[in-house]
């Protein structure tokens, strides 16, 4: 068993000391695209900014030694969030170690089981339709952040939309809803010009928004708060199997 692990551990019989230099720079740019992804994630899934910032740098190290390729980059996705926001929403944070739990078993029973080869028959209107379906979701999560209003209540994405677009029409908070715009499109205007793109759009949109914020005119937007300056010491989770019966 102990021969069959090392196929999955790196070999340095594989690496070069001249890979060493490209490595690095991927490892920073990645590093420089997941800080501010990862932030966003983790509130977007509602397990906050602080766990969003952990799972990238824990996923990332797990990833390169099992991630089955020496030629791999790794880092957050967003699919997951729209996924996590309900589950974080009805059952707590805590359900999540029982949820990855579960979902590492059935990734090992497909994998077992042989059947990542039928993906091949999956049409691409589907994973297009999919991915876009998810990026809605995502967009539609965001709303009240985007326009400074409180979550409003609601177990449907459409219907939480709804009542957080009255509210905000009730009491518009057009500081934050400007800052928003103003984030989008330096984003766009920086994956638009060639020069610029030697600094990640969304680290710079990031930066540049962050700065604005602080103008007096934005003094009242909601912001991410601190987050611990360390990490936190490794514990097994409290898995609490009352969530899996409900």
């Amino acid at each position: 068993m102990l021969e069959s692990l090392k196929t999955f551990l790196p070999n340095a019989k594989d690496y070069k000391p001249r890979f060493f230099k490209n490595d690095l720079l991927a490892g920073l740019t990645v590093a420089i695209v997941a800080l501010p992804l990862a932030l966003g994630f983790g509130i977007s899934s509602g397990a906050g900014a602080a766990a969003g910032l952990y799972t990238a740098i824990i996923a990332g190290i797990v990833a390169a030694f099992f991630g089955g390729s020496s030629l791999q980059v790794s880092g957050p996705t967003g699919a997951m969030t729209a996924v996590l926001l309900p589950i974080v929403a009805q059952y707590g944070v805590g359900a999540l170690p029982l949820l990855g739990v579960m979902a590492g078993i059935l990734l090992l029973v497909l994998s077992f089981a042989r059947l990542g080869k039928y993906i091949n028959y999956i049409p691409w209107p589907v994973v297009t339709g999919f991915t876009n379906g998810i990026a809605v979701i995502i967009f539609l999560q965001q709303l009240p952040g985007f326009l400074g209003v409180p979550k409003a209540e609601g177990e449907s994405i459409l219907i939480i939309s709804w009542r957080t677009l009255n509210e905000w029409l009730t009491e518009p908070h057009f500081a934050s809803m400007l800052l928003g715009l103003f984030t989008i499109v330096i984003m766009f205007f920086w994956l638009k010009t060639k020069r610029l793109q030697v600094i990640p759009a969304s680290m710079a949109a990031l930066l540049i928004a962050t700065f604005v914020s602080f103008f007096p005119y934005f003094a009242e937007v909601g912001r991410i708060g601190s987050i611990p300056r360390t990490l936190p010491l490794p514990h097994l989770p409290l898995v609490s199997f009352d969530v899996f019966q409900q």
